[in-house]
Protein backbone atom coordinates (compact mmCIF):
# COMPACT_ATOMS: atom_id res chain seq x y z
CA UNK A 1 0.00 0.00 0.00
CA UNK A 2 1.23 3.50 -1.02
CA UNK A 3 2.23 5.72 1.51
CA UNK A 4 1.45 9.69 2.09
CA UNK A 5 3.75 12.85 1.27
CA UNK A 6 3.34 16.26 3.60
CA UNK A 7 5.16 18.80 2.12
CA UNK A 8 5.50 21.55 5.09
CA UNK A 9 7.11 25.00 5.27
CA UNK A 10 8.90 24.87 8.51
CA UNK A 11 9.20 28.85 8.74
CA UNK A 12 11.34 31.19 8.67
CA UNK A 13 14.04 29.65 11.32
CA UNK A 14 12.43 30.37 14.94
CA UNK A 15 11.46 27.21 15.50
CA UNK A 16 8.10 29.12 17.25
CA UNK A 17 6.62 29.91 14.07
CA UNK A 18 6.23 26.68 12.70
CA UNK A 19 2.40 25.86 12.29
CA UNK A 20 0.29 23.56 14.71
CA UNK A 21 -0.57 21.39 11.85
CA UNK A 22 2.94 20.55 10.77
CA UNK A 23 4.14 19.78 14.39
CA UNK A 24 0.88 17.05 14.56
CA UNK A 25 1.94 15.44 10.98
CA UNK A 26 6.12 15.34 12.17
CA UNK A 27 5.27 14.14 15.19
CA UNK A 28 4.32 11.01 13.55
CA UNK A 29 6.09 10.95 10.57
CA UNK A 30 8.25 7.53 9.61
CA UNK A 31 10.75 9.98 7.00
CA UNK A 32 11.20 13.41 7.47
CA UNK A 33 13.59 14.30 4.36
CA UNK A 34 14.38 18.31 5.44
CA UNK A 35 16.48 21.05 4.59
CA UNK A 36 19.69 22.89 5.71
CA UNK A 37 18.50 25.85 7.15
CA UNK A 38 15.50 23.98 9.46
CA UNK A 39 15.95 24.52 13.19
CA UNK A 40 17.17 21.23 15.17
CA UNK A 41 14.09 21.95 17.65
CA UNK A 42 11.70 21.08 14.91
CA UNK A 43 13.84 17.86 13.70
CA UNK A 44 14.18 16.46 17.84
CA UNK A 45 9.84 16.57 17.40
CA UNK A 46 10.31 13.43 15.28
CA UNK A 47 9.14 10.53 17.13
CA UNK A 48 11.55 7.87 18.26
CA UNK A 49 12.73 5.41 14.78
CA UNK A 50 11.90 8.12 12.72
CA UNK A 51 14.23 8.15 9.57
CA UNK A 52 15.81 11.72 9.03
CA UNK A 53 17.37 12.79 6.15
CA UNK A 54 19.34 15.34 5.23
CA UNK A 55 19.09 16.85 1.77
CA UNK A 56 20.41 20.21 2.40
CA UNK A 57 21.31 22.72 -0.20
CA UNK A 58 24.34 25.39 0.03
CA UNK A 59 24.32 27.91 -2.47
CA UNK A 60 26.17 27.09 -5.57
CA UNK A 61 26.37 23.87 -3.74
CA UNK A 62 23.52 21.06 -3.93
CA UNK A 63 24.56 17.99 -1.34
CA UNK A 64 21.49 16.54 -3.41
CA UNK A 65 20.19 16.88 -6.51
CA UNK A 66 16.80 18.18 -6.88
CA UNK A 67 16.13 15.24 -8.94
CA UNK A 68 17.43 12.64 -6.79
CA UNK A 69 15.51 13.97 -3.66
CA UNK A 70 12.13 14.06 -6.00
CA UNK A 71 13.24 9.93 -5.86
CA UNK A 72 13.96 10.19 -2.24
CA UNK A 73 10.32 11.50 -1.53
CA UNK A 74 8.95 8.88 -4.00
CA UNK A 75 10.74 5.92 -3.09
CA UNK A 76 9.80 6.29 0.64
CA UNK A 77 6.13 7.00 -0.48
CA UNK A 78 5.99 3.67 -2.11
CA UNK A 79 7.00 2.18 0.23
CA UNK A 80 4.32 2.50 2.55
CA UNK A 81 5.50 5.13 4.45
CA UNK A 82 4.03 8.65 6.13
CA UNK A 83 6.48 11.31 4.27
CA UNK A 84 7.39 14.52 5.95
CA UNK A 85 9.30 16.80 2.88
CA UNK A 86 10.44 20.10 5.47
CA UNK A 87 11.38 22.96 3.77
CA UNK A 88 12.20 26.44 5.13
CA UNK A 89 9.62 28.84 4.82
CA UNK A 90 6.68 27.95 2.65
CA UNK A 91 7.13 25.17 0.77
CA UNK A 92 5.55 27.65 -2.70
CA UNK A 93 7.62 30.21 -2.53
CA UNK A 94 10.90 29.86 -3.72
CA UNK A 95 11.15 26.58 -2.64
CA UNK A 96 10.37 24.41 -5.10
CA UNK A 97 7.82 22.61 -3.53
CA UNK A 98 5.34 22.42 -7.05
CA UNK A 99 8.40 20.65 -8.85
CA UNK A 100 8.16 18.17 -6.01
CA UNK A 101 4.35 18.29 -6.05
CA UNK A 102 4.38 17.46 -9.66
CA UNK A 103 6.86 14.47 -9.29
CA UNK A 104 4.05 12.99 -6.99
CA UNK A 105 1.63 13.51 -9.14
CA UNK A 106 3.11 11.83 -11.99
CA UNK A 107 3.80 8.85 -10.19
CA UNK A 108 0.12 8.37 -9.04
CA UNK A 109 1.69 9.08 -5.18
CA UNK A 110 -1.23 11.32 -2.86
CA UNK A 111 0.20 14.20 -0.92
CA UNK A 112 -0.88 17.30 1.03
CA UNK A 113 0.72 20.70 1.36
CA UNK A 114 0.63 22.68 5.09
CA UNK A 115 2.02 26.05 4.09
CA UNK A 116 4.53 27.50 6.21
CA UNK A 117 5.47 31.98 7.43
CA UNK A 118 7.61 33.08 4.57
CA UNK A 119 10.81 34.35 5.41
CA UNK A 120 10.07 37.15 2.84
CA UNK A 121 7.60 38.59 5.82
CA UNK A 122 8.55 37.38 8.89
CA UNK A 123 11.65 38.21 8.79
CA UNK A 124 11.25 41.94 8.02
CA UNK A 125 9.11 41.60 11.19
CA UNK A 126 11.79 40.66 12.86
CA UNK A 127 13.58 43.78 12.17
CA UNK A 128 11.23 45.62 12.74
CA UNK A 129 10.16 46.88 9.38
CA UNK A 130 6.48 46.21 7.91
CA UNK A 131 6.07 45.08 5.06
CA UNK A 132 2.99 47.37 3.91
CA UNK A 133 2.18 50.67 5.62
CA UNK A 134 -0.98 52.96 5.24
CA UNK A 135 0.91 55.74 4.45
CA UNK A 136 4.39 54.69 2.84
CA UNK A 137 3.53 50.85 1.16
CA UNK A 138 0.51 49.93 -0.21
CA UNK A 139 2.25 46.89 -2.13
CA UNK A 140 4.61 44.15 -1.73
CA UNK A 141 6.71 42.20 -4.19
CA UNK A 142 8.65 39.29 -3.63
CA UNK A 143 11.54 38.21 -5.94
CA UNK A 144 14.16 35.74 -6.02
CA UNK A 145 17.35 37.11 -5.42
CA UNK A 146 19.05 33.27 -6.91
CA UNK A 147 17.55 32.21 -9.61
CA UNK A 148 17.89 29.20 -11.11
CA UNK A 149 21.12 28.59 -13.58
CA UNK A 150 21.58 32.69 -12.99
CA UNK A 151 18.84 33.83 -14.49
CA UNK A 152 18.36 36.75 -12.16
CA UNK A 153 19.06 38.67 -15.25
CA UNK A 154 16.53 38.00 -17.21
CA UNK A 155 14.12 39.70 -14.48
CA UNK A 156 12.15 42.27 -16.15
CA UNK A 157 14.39 45.27 -14.22
CA UNK A 158 12.65 48.15 -16.13
CA UNK A 159 9.34 47.24 -14.72
CA UNK A 160 10.96 46.33 -11.04
CA UNK A 161 12.33 49.64 -10.77
CA UNK A 162 9.34 51.32 -11.33
CA UNK A 163 7.33 49.65 -8.85
CA UNK A 164 6.14 51.61 -5.96
CA UNK A 165 5.66 48.95 -3.05
CA UNK A 166 8.35 47.18 -0.74
CA UNK A 167 10.51 45.05 -2.43
CA UNK A 168 11.89 41.77 -1.14
CA UNK A 169 14.74 39.97 -2.65
CA UNK A 170 15.28 36.48 -0.98
CA UNK A 171 18.46 34.70 -1.29
CA UNK A 172 19.74 37.40 -2.86
CA UNK A 173 23.39 38.13 -0.94
CA UNK A 174 25.80 36.61 -3.69
CA UNK A 175 23.71 38.74 -6.37
CA UNK A 176 23.32 41.72 -4.27
CA UNK A 177 25.70 44.45 -6.36
CA UNK A 178 23.98 43.18 -9.19
CA UNK A 179 20.54 43.68 -8.04
CA UNK A 180 21.15 47.53 -6.93
CA UNK A 181 22.95 48.35 -10.31
CA UNK A 182 19.77 47.04 -12.22
CA UNK A 183 17.47 49.51 -10.10
CA UNK A 184 19.58 52.07 -9.91
CA UNK A 185 20.28 51.66 -14.09
CA UNK A 186 16.68 51.36 -14.72
CA UNK A 187 15.40 54.36 -12.69
CA UNK A 188 14.98 53.57 -9.00
CA UNK A 189 16.20 56.62 -6.64
CA UNK A 190 19.83 56.05 -5.22
CA UNK A 191 18.37 57.39 -2.08
CA UNK A 192 15.71 55.01 -1.54
CA UNK A 193 15.93 53.06 1.90
CA UNK A 194 17.03 49.75 1.97
CA UNK A 195 18.42 46.71 4.55
CA UNK A 196 19.59 43.46 4.68
CA UNK A 197 18.87 41.09 7.15
CA UNK A 198 20.96 38.14 7.62
CA UNK A 199 20.04 34.66 9.94
CA UNK A 200 16.50 36.39 10.27
CA UNK A 201 13.77 35.22 13.01
CA UNK A 202 16.86 33.80 15.06
CA UNK A 203 19.38 34.85 18.28
CA UNK A 204 22.29 35.13 15.36
CA UNK A 205 19.88 37.90 13.01
CA UNK A 206 21.33 40.65 11.83
CA UNK A 207 20.32 43.80 10.32
CA UNK A 208 22.31 46.11 7.79
CA UNK A 209 20.46 49.31 6.74
CA UNK A 210 21.07 52.17 4.16
CA UNK A 211 20.08 53.50 0.48
CA UNK A 212 20.12 51.68 -2.61
CA UNK A 213 23.20 53.45 -3.12
CA UNK A 214 25.39 52.15 -0.16
CA UNK A 215 23.66 48.91 0.71
CA UNK A 216 25.68 46.80 -0.84
CA UNK A 217 28.84 48.12 0.11
CA UNK A 218 27.90 48.35 3.95
CA UNK A 219 26.58 44.63 3.56
CA UNK A 220 29.66 43.61 2.37
CA UNK A 221 31.82 45.15 5.01
CA UNK A 222 29.74 44.06 7.56
CA UNK A 223 30.38 40.31 6.73
CA UNK A 224 26.45 39.54 5.47
CA UNK A 225 26.18 36.49 3.94
CA UNK A 226 23.09 33.84 2.99
CA UNK A 227 20.41 33.26 4.19
CA UNK A 228 19.82 36.70 4.02
CA UNK A 229 17.09 39.17 2.47
CA UNK A 230 17.37 42.20 0.72
CA UNK A 231 14.49 44.95 2.14
CA UNK A 232 14.06 47.77 -0.27
CA UNK A 233 11.21 50.67 0.03
CA UNK A 234 10.16 53.70 2.60
CA UNK A 235 9.19 51.08 5.50
CA UNK A 236 12.60 49.84 6.13
CA UNK A 237 13.10 53.57 8.60
CA UNK A 238 10.29 52.55 10.52
CA UNK A 239 12.54 50.31 12.16
CA UNK A 240 13.76 52.64 14.06
CA UNK A 241 10.85 52.90 16.15
CA UNK A 242 9.22 48.94 15.38
CA UNK A 243 12.63 47.11 16.24
CA UNK A 244 11.60 45.03 19.17
CA UNK A 245 13.53 41.75 18.66
CA UNK A 246 17.09 42.74 19.04
CA UNK A 247 16.16 44.69 22.06
CA UNK A 248 15.49 41.54 23.79
CA UNK A 249 17.64 40.97 26.99
CA UNK A 250 19.60 38.05 25.81
CA UNK A 251 19.39 38.85 22.57
CA UNK A 252 22.46 37.09 21.00
CA UNK A 253 23.81 35.30 23.98
CA UNK A 254 24.66 31.39 23.46
CA UNK A 255 23.64 30.29 27.10
CA UNK A 256 24.89 26.44 27.36
CA UNK A 257 22.17 23.95 28.98
CA UNK A 258 23.97 20.73 30.45
CA UNK A 259 20.85 19.56 31.95
CA UNK A 260 18.59 16.11 29.97
CA UNK A 261 17.19 16.96 26.99
CA UNK A 262 13.78 16.16 27.88
CA UNK A 263 14.18 18.95 31.47
CA UNK A 264 16.32 20.98 29.11
CA UNK A 265 13.54 20.80 26.90
CA UNK A 266 10.66 22.03 29.07
CA UNK A 267 12.29 24.70 30.64
CA UNK A 268 14.10 26.51 28.01
CA UNK A 269 10.85 28.52 27.06
CA UNK A 270 12.06 31.58 29.00
CA UNK A 271 15.71 31.76 27.46
CA UNK A 272 14.42 31.44 24.24
CA UNK A 273 11.60 33.97 25.39
CA UNK A 274 14.49 36.40 26.05
CA UNK A 275 16.37 36.14 23.03
CA UNK A 276 18.97 33.85 24.06
CA UNK A 277 20.47 31.15 21.49
CA UNK A 278 20.03 27.76 23.84
CA UNK A 279 22.43 24.82 23.14
CA UNK A 280 21.53 21.90 24.55
CA UNK A 281 24.48 19.21 25.58
CA UNK A 282 23.19 17.20 28.10
CA UNK A 283 26.57 16.19 29.78
CA UNK A 284 24.70 13.42 32.34
CA UNK A 285 22.46 10.19 30.81
CA UNK A 286 20.02 9.00 32.99
CA UNK A 287 19.34 4.97 32.76
CA UNK A 288 16.20 3.91 34.77
CA UNK A 289 16.32 1.01 36.97
CA UNK A 290 12.81 -0.10 37.00
CA UNK A 291 13.74 -2.97 38.59
CA UNK A 292 14.47 -1.49 41.85
CA UNK A 293 11.86 0.85 42.07
CA UNK A 294 9.52 -2.27 41.39
CA UNK A 295 10.75 -4.16 44.25
CA UNK A 296 9.96 -0.92 46.30
CA UNK A 297 6.60 -0.89 45.18
CA UNK A 298 6.26 -4.57 45.85
CA UNK A 299 7.21 -4.26 49.77
CA UNK A 300 5.70 0.01 50.03
CA UNK A 301 3.46 -1.54 53.22
CA UNK A 302 6.90 -1.79 55.63
CA UNK A 303 8.04 2.31 54.97
CA UNK A 304 6.62 5.19 56.52
CA UNK A 305 8.00 7.35 54.36
CA UNK A 306 8.75 7.59 50.84
CA UNK A 307 11.11 10.75 49.54
CA UNK A 308 11.77 11.76 46.09
CA UNK A 309 14.90 13.75 45.96
CA UNK A 310 14.27 15.03 41.86
CA UNK A 311 12.14 14.73 38.66
CA UNK A 312 14.49 11.75 37.23
CA UNK A 313 13.00 9.84 40.23
CA UNK A 314 9.30 10.51 39.94
CA UNK A 315 9.55 9.63 36.32
CA UNK A 316 10.85 6.27 36.87
CA UNK A 317 8.36 5.76 39.75
CA UNK A 318 5.61 6.52 37.15
CA UNK A 319 6.97 4.53 34.51
CA UNK A 320 7.23 1.37 36.84
CA UNK A 321 3.43 2.37 38.84
CA UNK A 322 2.09 1.83 34.84
CA UNK A 323 4.30 -1.37 34.08
CA UNK A 324 2.83 -2.70 37.12
CA UNK A 325 -0.53 -1.22 36.83
CA UNK A 326 0.01 -0.27 40.65
CA UNK A 327 -3.35 0.63 42.57
CA UNK A 328 -2.21 4.52 44.15
CA UNK A 329 -4.42 3.82 46.76
CA UNK A 330 -1.90 1.55 48.38
CA UNK A 331 0.22 4.55 49.16
CA UNK A 332 -2.38 5.22 52.35
CA UNK A 333 -0.12 5.39 55.58
CA UNK A 334 2.84 6.32 53.23
CA UNK A 335 4.14 10.09 53.85
CA UNK A 336 5.53 11.32 50.82
CA UNK A 337 8.50 14.14 51.22
CA UNK A 338 10.14 15.97 48.23
CA UNK A 339 12.70 18.25 47.45
CA UNK A 340 12.19 21.08 44.95
CA UNK A 341 8.70 22.37 43.51
CA UNK A 342 9.34 20.79 40.21
CA UNK A 343 9.48 17.17 41.94
CA UNK A 344 6.66 18.26 43.79
CA UNK A 345 4.95 19.43 40.19
CA UNK A 346 5.35 15.85 38.99
CA UNK A 347 4.35 13.84 41.85
CA UNK A 348 0.93 16.38 41.54
CA UNK A 349 0.48 15.22 38.04
CA UNK A 350 -0.12 11.68 39.43
CA UNK A 351 -2.50 12.93 42.35
CA UNK A 352 0.48 12.36 44.55
CA UNK A 353 0.48 15.67 47.17
CA UNK A 354 4.07 15.65 48.99
CA UNK A 355 3.73 16.29 52.95
CA UNK A 356 6.98 17.25 53.91
CA UNK A 357 8.87 19.65 51.25
CA UNK A 358 11.84 22.04 52.65
CA UNK A 359 11.65 25.80 51.96
CA UNK A 360 14.89 25.26 50.40
CA UNK A 361 15.34 22.51 47.90
CA UNK A 362 18.71 21.18 49.58
CA UNK A 363 19.33 17.26 51.13
CA UNK A 364 20.24 19.05 54.31
CA UNK A 365 16.63 21.02 55.04
CA UNK A 366 15.11 18.13 54.01
CA UNK A 367 16.74 16.04 56.48
CA UNK A 368 16.21 18.99 59.00
CA UNK A 369 12.54 19.23 58.59
CA UNK A 370 12.32 15.22 59.16
CA UNK A 371 14.01 15.01 61.86
CA UNK A 372 10.61 16.30 64.02
CA UNK A 373 9.01 13.67 62.22
CA UNK A 374 10.81 10.32 60.95
CA UNK A 375 12.27 9.22 64.82
CA UNK A 376 12.20 5.89 64.73
CA UNK A 377 10.88 5.43 61.63
CA UNK A 378 11.39 3.16 58.50
CA UNK A 379 12.39 5.81 55.27
CA UNK A 380 12.72 4.88 51.56
CA UNK A 381 14.70 7.39 49.62
CA UNK A 382 14.61 7.63 45.86
CA UNK A 383 17.04 9.04 44.06
CA UNK A 384 20.00 8.17 41.93
CA UNK A 385 22.95 5.93 42.33
CA UNK A 386 25.08 8.98 43.06
CA UNK A 387 22.37 10.91 45.56
CA UNK A 388 21.01 10.42 48.62
CA UNK A 389 24.09 10.52 50.99
CA UNK A 390 23.17 13.86 52.05
CA UNK A 391 20.35 12.57 53.53
CA UNK A 392 21.61 9.54 54.99
CA UNK A 393 24.65 10.81 56.64
CA UNK A 394 21.83 13.36 58.39
CA UNK A 395 19.13 10.42 59.08
CA UNK A 396 21.21 7.09 59.88
CA UNK A 397 21.10 8.34 63.50
CA UNK A 398 17.42 8.29 63.98
CA UNK A 399 15.59 6.34 60.70
CA UNK A 400 15.72 2.93 59.60
CA UNK A 401 17.03 3.93 56.04
CA UNK A 402 17.07 2.20 52.66
CA UNK A 403 18.46 3.94 49.64
CA UNK A 404 16.80 2.84 46.47
CA UNK A 405 18.78 3.61 43.52
CA UNK A 406 15.23 4.44 40.71
CA UNK A 407 18.71 5.83 38.06
CA UNK A 408 21.81 5.75 37.17
CA UNK A 409 23.59 8.93 36.40
CA UNK A 410 26.54 8.69 34.07
CA UNK A 411 28.45 10.98 32.00
CA UNK A 412 26.62 11.38 28.30
CA UNK A 413 30.14 10.78 26.21
CA UNK A 414 28.32 10.86 23.34
CA UNK A 415 27.32 14.43 23.71
CA UNK A 416 31.29 15.32 23.00
CA UNK A 417 31.75 16.20 19.72
CA UNK A 418 28.27 18.20 19.46
CA UNK A 419 29.68 19.82 22.95
CA UNK A 420 33.25 20.69 21.44
CA UNK A 421 31.83 22.34 18.37
CA UNK A 422 29.18 24.42 20.48
CA UNK A 423 32.67 25.59 22.16
CA UNK A 424 34.37 26.65 19.42
CA UNK A 425 31.12 29.03 18.19
CA UNK A 426 31.71 30.41 21.44
CA UNK A 427 29.43 30.08 24.71
CA UNK A 428 28.61 33.28 26.68
CA UNK A 429 26.65 31.35 29.60
CA UNK A 430 26.47 27.95 30.90
CA UNK A 431 24.20 26.73 33.44
CA UNK A 432 24.81 24.13 35.89
CA UNK A 433 21.84 22.38 37.60
CA UNK A 434 23.72 20.12 39.41
CA UNK A 435 26.93 19.22 41.05
CA UNK A 436 26.88 15.88 37.87
CA UNK A 437 26.37 17.99 35.17
CA UNK A 438 29.22 19.96 35.88
CA UNK A 439 31.61 17.09 37.33
CA UNK A 440 30.45 14.79 34.26
CA UNK A 441 30.97 18.19 31.79
CA UNK A 442 34.53 18.01 33.47
CA UNK A 443 35.39 14.03 32.53
CA UNK A 444 33.92 14.69 29.15
CA UNK A 445 35.96 17.19 27.99
CA UNK A 446 39.28 17.11 29.97
CA UNK A 447 41.49 19.94 30.00
CA UNK A 448 39.16 21.94 27.33
CA UNK A 449 36.64 22.63 30.00
CA UNK A 450 39.20 25.58 30.61
CA UNK A 451 37.03 27.27 28.44
CA UNK A 452 34.70 27.83 31.36
CA UNK A 453 37.35 30.63 32.84
CA UNK A 454 35.94 32.55 30.05
CA UNK A 455 32.18 32.05 30.40
CA UNK A 456 29.72 33.51 32.82
CA UNK A 457 28.62 30.42 34.83
CA UNK A 458 25.16 30.20 36.72
CA UNK A 459 24.59 26.92 39.03
CA UNK A 460 21.14 26.31 40.25
CA UNK A 461 22.06 26.04 44.26
CA UNK A 462 25.35 25.96 46.84
CA UNK A 463 26.19 22.95 46.62
CA UNK A 464 26.69 22.57 43.03
CA UNK A 465 28.17 26.08 43.21
CA UNK A 466 30.67 24.88 45.99
CA UNK A 467 31.53 21.94 43.72
CA UNK A 468 32.34 24.31 40.95
CA UNK A 469 34.32 27.08 42.97
CA UNK A 470 36.46 23.99 44.49
CA UNK A 471 37.52 23.08 40.91
CA UNK A 472 38.91 26.54 40.41
CA UNK A 473 35.73 28.29 38.70
CA UNK A 474 33.72 31.54 39.57
CA UNK A 475 30.36 31.34 39.36
CA UNK A 476 28.71 34.27 38.75
CA UNK A 477 25.07 33.70 39.35
CA UNK A 478 22.81 31.99 41.56
CA UNK A 479 19.34 32.27 42.61
CA UNK A 480 18.54 32.96 46.35
CA UNK A 481 15.68 29.92 45.97
CA UNK A 482 17.26 26.97 44.20
CA UNK A 483 14.95 26.33 41.22
CA UNK A 484 15.72 26.52 37.66
CA UNK A 485 13.14 28.98 37.50
CA UNK A 486 14.66 31.31 39.83
CA UNK A 487 17.77 30.37 38.46
CA UNK A 488 16.45 31.68 34.86
CA UNK A 489 15.23 34.74 36.44
CA UNK A 490 18.73 35.81 38.39
CA UNK A 491 20.38 35.23 34.70
CA UNK A 492 17.95 37.44 33.07
CA UNK A 493 18.31 40.83 36.12
CA UNK A 494 22.31 40.10 35.71
CA UNK A 495 22.06 40.76 32.35
CA UNK A 496 19.32 43.20 31.79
Amino acid sequence: MAGFVYLIGAGPGDVGLITLKAIEVIKKADVIVYDRLINDGILAMAKDGAELIDVGKMPDSHKVPQWRINEIIAEKAIDGKLVVRLKGGDPFVFGRGGEEGECLYDKGISFEVIPGITSAIAVLSYAGIPITHRNLSSSFHVITGHESDGKTENLDWEVIAKLNGTLVFLMGMKNIEFIVNKLIENGMSKDIPAAVIMNGTTPHQKVVKGTLSDIAKKSRNEGMHNPAIIAIGKVVNMSEKLEWFEKKRLFGKRVLLTRTYDLAMNTADDLKDSGADVVICPTIKIIPEVDNVSRLIDNIEKYDYLIFTSVNGVNVFKETINLKKFDLRKLNGVRIAAIGSKTCEALNKMYIYPEVVPDEYTSIALAGKLKSYAKGKSVAILTSDIGGDMLIDNLKDIAFLDKIVAYKNTPNYEIKDKLTNEIKKGIDIAIFTSTSTFKYMSLILGDDISFLKNVKIAAIGPVTKDNIERAGYKVDIMPNTYTFENLIKEILKREA
